[in-house]
């Protein structure tokens, strides 16, 4: 099958059916690398702008994703540079003592750091940004190792691998955003030691981080990957695989352990954000060897994350998933497990092309990711719920104390690391909101404002994206090619969208499968507009009860609340805080059965008044309606709000009152 092909079967596909004839069963292809129906541009081509800037410029001035190594010891403990675990001296200062947790903590924070100041082009953070790379390279062995570990422990602790991916990530990220090839060559050298180290088998990676599952020290594959993608280099895909078949040995009760993804009806038990990252792995092994074993195996591990998925897109994570259903209002979600499932579903999206995945991605980022923040960045919520009735230190059912359970801008009482992956959310958006088909030209696989500036057919083109979504469902596309060039733009048609409309003068504009093809030759001051059709939908959660998305908007009841502080920070306007709800003051509503068929008479209306930049300060849209009063079936006059609106309390699912 040809690149040209092997697209044209995906594109087709994915409109009709998830899984498309390629995701073929054992036996059905020849154990060859496939071409993935996208690739991804290098970061810093897509520039964010509008709302996603202003939110990203904000975190880093006035948030913990600018500050957390000045809110907490984990994140400013120098464990890759002058404070490295030895035997002398142990870097253990988080709340469990454990000397490879702060290498987690810093290096995923750093690469949400380094992400966020380079797509917001924000001075002072990437100075910040590039003075900590400059000193992890000054730090780097002779031989090329790059972690948290002194000559006389690496290559031999539990987390060795794990630490070295959270670093190296942002490492490759910043090589692609400040274009420094150093960076890169030092990343490239110290993954070469570590191949000469562990691959083959040749020493055995010490029990995984956490104990749970595969171990997070799988995730040096996404560091194998992106060298893969880079160079071509078999050694990388040979090593992740071998990686993959030494923890499937070792965990064999393992979540995303092949045997346990075979059997489609096995459910998931392990430490969420784990299983949620290593489901990706086999995904792109199935793709870089063409095992079809492995292609069986994605394909069910995607199944099963839409099992335990809740209706704002992120999936049941209370630490582990102990195959909970995800009820909106007694089953709780990781920040963390957030971040990874965006993550693999974006993988997904580029290796399969299917259309799906991208209304994922923007349902779990618009939604899930911005119900756990507070709109100003200065604190997450570690546990969510879709509805959330009480923040106060308890489970969801009241029964047991729940740590997790509040907003803070560290969580260092618990663990410093749903903060730094937060800070991740935004930048692994922005990076796949376009990709390069296998066909070539470009593809707009998902939406909000932002500009690419990357070079297609041999000449630069830049494409502005100009709209508020998904607080509108407009977009326009401003190209400006040097000079005239032919290619296919691709636009993702959302699968919630009734009857999408795609205009451009002078060009030929048909569907296939979840996608808008646009085909002419392109000269300066061209537009292709879309518009897409949002009616009011319904989703059945779990407990029976209903959920309401209009667009790429999930809209909830919002609860007033009032706040308790906890702790407050030395660095002013920081605090950890609980918030309850305020006695009497919302009643719990009911949908009235006789509207069904119209979206319960509920209307999208636009906000006057709330700033454009910062949405989720204050609604710029809600759903108006007469809906019913839960205590006597009354009619009131009801607003709701998008779940990013109201990210303390609300109530995200109702019951159909006859």
């Amino acid at each position: 099958m040809n690149r040209r092909d092997s697209l044209k079967l995906l594109l087709a596909a994915s409109g009709s059916t998830l899984f498309p004839p390629l995701w073929a069963a054992p036996g059905a292809e020849h154990a060859t690398p496939l071409v993935p129906a996208f690739s991804g541009l290098p970061m810093g081509e897509i520039k964010p702008r509008g709302w996603i800037r202003e939110q990203m410029t904000r975190d880093l001035r006035d948030g913990f994703a600018g500050h957390l190594d000045e809110l907490c010891r984990e994140a400013s403990s120098g464990i890759f540079t002058r404070h490295r675990n030895s035997g002398l001296a142990a870097n253990d200062s988080n709340a469990a003592k454990i000397n490879w947790w702060n290498g987690e903590t810093e290096g995923n924070w750093r690469a949400g750091l380094i992400g966020m100041a380079y797509l917001a082009e924000e001075k002072q953070a990437m100075d910040k940004a590039a003075a900590f790379v400059r000193q992890v390279l000054d730090c780097q062995d002779k031989d090329g190792y790059l972690g948290v570990f002194a000559p006389d422990l690496r290559f031999g602790m539990t987390g060795e691998l794990w630490t070295q991916a959270c670093l190296m990530r942002g490492l490759l990220d910043f090589a692609e955003l400040a274009r420094d090839v150093n960076v890169h060559h030092a990343v490239v050298r110290a993954m070469d030691l570590t191949i000469s180290v562990y691959g083959r088998a040749s020493t055995p990676v010490a029990s995984g981080p956490g104990g749970q599952g595969m171990s997070h020290d799988l995730m040096i594959c996404d560091v194998a990957e992106r060298l893969y993608r880079a160079t071509g280099d078999a050694k990388y895909p040979r090593f992740a695989q071998d990686l993959y078949e030494q923890l499937s040995q070792t965990a064999r009760a393992a979540d995303t352990h092949p045997r346990n993804l075979r059997e489609l009806d096995a459910g998931w038990v392990d430490h969420g954000p784990n299983t949620y990252e290593t489901m990706r792995v086999p995904l792109w092994l199935w793709m870089a060897t063409g095992n079809p074993a492995l292609g069986s195996a994605a394909r069910n591990a995607l199944e099963k994350l839409a099992r335990y998925t809740g209706v704002s897109g992120s999936a049941v994570s209370e630490e582990g998933i102990f195959n909970h259903k995800p009820d909106p209002q007694f089953t709780e979600y990781e920040y963390c497990a957030t971040k990874e499932i965006q993550c693999s579903l974006a993988s997904a999206l580029a290796l399969t092309g299917i259309a799906a995945f991208g209304d994922r991605i923007e349902q779990i980022w618009f939604n899930a990711a911005q119900g756990a923040r507070l709109a100003d960045g200065s604190a997450i919520s570690y546990l969510s719920c879709d509805t959330r009735l009480h923040c106060d230190g308890w489970t969801p059912d009241g029964v047991r104390p729940d740590p997790q359970n509040k907003f803070s801008p560290t969580h260092a009482d618990v663990a410093v690391c749903c903060n730094p992956n937060a800070a991740n959310v935004a930048p692994q958006f922005v990076r796949a909101m376009w990709m390069r088909p296998a066909a070539g030209g470009l593809a707009a696989v998902l939406y909000g404002p932002c500009v690419v500036s990357t070079t297609v057919a041999g000449v630069r083109v830049q494409i502005e994206e100009s709209t508020r979504y998904p607080f509108e469902n407009q977009i326009e596309f401003h190209i400006q090619p040097e000079r005239e060039v032919e290619f296919p733009l691709l636009l993702r048609d959302p699968g919630w969208s009734a009857g999408t409309r795609v205009s451009c003068a002078g060009a030929q504009v048909r569907r296939e499968g979840g996608y808008w093809l646009i085909t002419r030759r392109w000269k300066p001051g061209d537009t292709v507009r879309i518009e897409f059709t949002a009616a009011v939908r319904e989703a059945v959660a779990v407990n029976g009860e209903v959920a309401l998305s209009c667009g790429a908007l999930l809209f909830v009841q919002s609860i007033s609340a009032r706040k308790t502080v906890l702790r407050t920070y030395p660095l002013k306007g920081f605090e950890d805080a609980w918030y309850l709800p305020v006695p009497g003051k919302d009643e719990p509503l009911a949908l009235p059965a006789a509207t069904r068929w119209r979206g319960y008479g509920l209307q999208a209306t636009e906000v006057a008044g709330g700033n454009p930049l910062r949405p989720f300060d204050s609604p710029l849209l809600v759903l108006k309606g007469t809906l019913l009063r839960q205590s006597d079936m009354s009619e009131v006059e009801a607003m709701l709000v998008p779940l990013g609106n109201a990210p303390t309390l609300r109530r995200a699912t109702f019951p159909i009152a006859p």
